[in-house]
């Protein structure tokens, strides 16, 4: 990852999905509620956290907080795309016909690409921490984007 803009900024470029993220398109065993409450809770308060820096950043014209703000939305989702896959691959197997890849429809190098892009381990998803607040935390990309626009949303 490339450092842009001032200050401990990262850019996640290139990480984009062609899926939605509602309902059982994910084929999730519990039709499509990936999520447990408390994750859902703690990734709406982060995202309404985004919004808000967002909006502080349209108004006062910081491009780069913008950019941080989209990169830590498609972060969220890609992560979502990411355990969703390990969740319903045997063992978290990245290949083999029911591996991570054949659900991501990538390669194996291109799961591994994502991984790095989230800044997490496949052994991180395979055996995820408590919650998604402790999985964005221990993300070495994530987690540092994630920390420094939730201080500034408690700023504005």
């Amino acid at each position: 990852m490339t450092a842009v803009g001032r200050g401990n900024r990262h850019s996640m470029p290139g990480i984009t999905t062609n899926r939605t993220h509602d309902g059982p398109s994910h084929n999730t065993p519990d039709g499509g509620r990936f999520w447990t409450d408390e994750d859902r809770q703690a990734v709406g308060e982060l995202v309404e956290n985004i919004r808000r820096v967002e909006q502080h950043a349209f108004e006062t014209g910081d491009r780069p907080l913008i950019a941080d703000a989209h990169s830590l939305l498609s972060g969220l989702v890609q992560l979502y795309d990411l355990l969703t896959a390990f969740r319903n691959s045997p063992d978290g197997r990245i290949k083999g016909p029911q591996g991570v890849a054949k659900k991501l429809g990538l390669t194996r190098n291109g799961v591994y690409c994502r991984l790095e892009m989230v800044g997490l381990d496949p052994e991180d998803l395979r055996n995820p921490p408590g919650d998604v607040r402790d999985l964005v935390a221990r993300s070495r990309i994530l987690g540092p984007l994630a920390d420094r626009l939730q201080n500034i949303a408690g700023k504005i």
